[in-house]
């Protein structure tokens, strides 16, 4: 097949540019031809009245718009893949696609389709205000950005979406990356025909490994180093948790660490390079997601799997969906300091437990969430929607 991925970057590297790279590594493994169509934030950088630029964009982007009829008439790719559209494509270069005749699959990486910030996250709480018809103004009711400027052009961004209907009537496949957000979707309105699950994989050769406890000595953490990542609430956990090692490993805004009540058995590690991230899943015993918000897939769980690693997380979202209680993790009430330390010393303490959930994490990453799995239900949605529009 021949498959047109169309990608807006980001500012920063994010786990979304990893999934779209390796995604492309996969299909072209595999023998596909990949075109790529990118666009990326930091071009705003160089540009005057980028703020402007970047609204304006948004909802129509003639620049992007041309080069994408181009490459669709001079390429005539069997699928064109969408991943992130904002600020510098738009969706509305969808009704252009689907007219000329091409299926279009689109990954769900976040909630951008029903919130305008992309995340149910204001004010350091989970927030669903926006979703429903004409709600989206509640982003800049109540600053969600924290820019009057920016929450509302995400706000009126997203409402000219939905009422142009852009991708509800023009994608033919939304690939969601757990049953949790694909519930979300068709509770607002979105075919559930039209929604499938396919989680993020781990693009790496899984070989099995050891799961020993000596070798395994403290609690690790795999993440951006920031609020609604719960750090606070893993620090609090913690700390009622003196006999207990914690590394933590992971980018931070500058200050942050000065804000923060950090006991003496926590060790920041900073930026852990890609190549020494295997060593320190392998010297930890289990894995802390302590977030309170609701992330997409987070690719620390299948990395974390593929190490042997239990996962402690909270029970909400997709995360008991690849956390399973019991049977590769221990979840605990979201937010609740007290509940996440009583797993981690439940979980600290019992070494037949955590050596069961240890191996069942192994097999499940290797059964569910590794390349051959996704390869199979990304083409079969590719194959499906082609048909489908043949």
């Amino acid at each position: 097949m021949k498959i047109l991925i169309i990608h807006n970057k980001y500012g920063k590297f994010s786990g979304e540019e990893a999934v779209v790279e390796a995604q492309i590594a996969l299909l072209q493994e595999n023998g596909h031809e990949v075109i790529t169509y990118f666009r990326s934030s930091e071009e705003l950088e160089d540009m005057t009245n980028a703020k402007l630029k970047a609204f304006v964009s948004a909802f129509s982007n003639p620049t992007s718009n041309k080069a994408i009829k181009d490459i669709l008439f001079k390429e005539k790719p069997d699928v064109v893949h969408i991943h992130n559209l904002y600020p510098l494509i738009s969706p509305a270069i969808l009704p252009m696609i689907k007219k000329m005749g091409f299926p279009i699959a689109m990954t769900v990486h976040n909630y951008r389709l029903l919130c305008p910030s992309g995340l149910f996250f204001s004010n350091g709480k989970i927030c669903e205000k926006c979703t429903g018809s004409s709600k989206e103004l509640n982003c800049i009711t109540n600053n969600c950005e924290g820019s009057l400027f920016k929450s509302t052009g995400y706000a009126l961004r997203n409402m000219w979406s939905r009422l142009k209907n852009y991708y509800t009537s023009n994608i033919d496949v939304f690939l969601c990356l757990t049953e949790f957000q694909k519930h979300k979707l068709v509770a607002n309105g979105f075919s559930s025909e039209k929604c499938e699950v396919l989680p993020n994989f781990h693009n790496k050769t899984i070989k099995d490994i050891d799961y020993n406890i000596k070798n395994r000595n403290y609690v690790a953490f795999a993440g951006r180093i920031s609020p609604e990542k719960g750090i606070p609430l893993l620090l609090a956990a913690a700390k009622r948790l003196p006999h207990i090692p914690f590394k933590l490993a992971g980018g931070m805004r500058d200050g942050y660490e000065q804000e923060l009540d950090i006991p003496e058995n926590v060790e920041f590690k900073g930026m852990i390079p890609s190549s020494e991230l295997s060593h320190f899943y392998t010297n930890a015993r289990f894995l802390i997601l302590s977030s309170i918000w609701y992330e997409g897939f987070p690719m620390v769980f299948p990395e974390a799997m593929a190490h042997k690693l239990p996962i402690v997380a909270p029970k909400m979202a997709g995360y008991p969906e690849i956390a399973e209680d019991n049977f590769n993790g221990l979840l605990f009430e979201p937010g609740n300091a007290d509940a996440l330390s009583t797993v981690i010393d439940t979980l600290w303490n019992n070494n037949e437990l955590a050596t069961k959930l240890a191996e069942n994490g192994f097999e499940k990453v290797k059964i569910k969430y590794s390349s051959h799995a996704y390869y199979n239900i990304l083409t079969n949605n590719y194959k499906n929607i082609i048909s489908t529009c043949n």
